[in-house]
């Protein structure tokens, strides 16, 4: 259950459905909006804006620059 306006990776992955792998990937692309981490006793947490709002990555391979 999320912390008011803030959630753990844990419930992120369980709203999207991906693994907590993927939403580390989404927090380093910034494409889960403004993410704080926390340092507590036990280790660091990520806190993700709650409600989940996730912008749209490019979808395919990169573009080859060819000369």
């Amino acid at each position: 259950m999320p912390f008011g306006k803030w959630a753990t990776v844990t419930e992120a992955s369980e709203h999207y459905g991906v693994t907590r792998q993927r939403i580390h990937q989404l927090i380093n692309g910034d494409k889960l909006g403004l993410c704080k981490l926390v340092k507590v006793p036990g280790g660091d947490i990520w806190l993700i804006p709650y409600p989940f709002t996730r912008e749209a990555g490019k979808v395919g391979r990169p573009s080859v620059k060819r000369s």
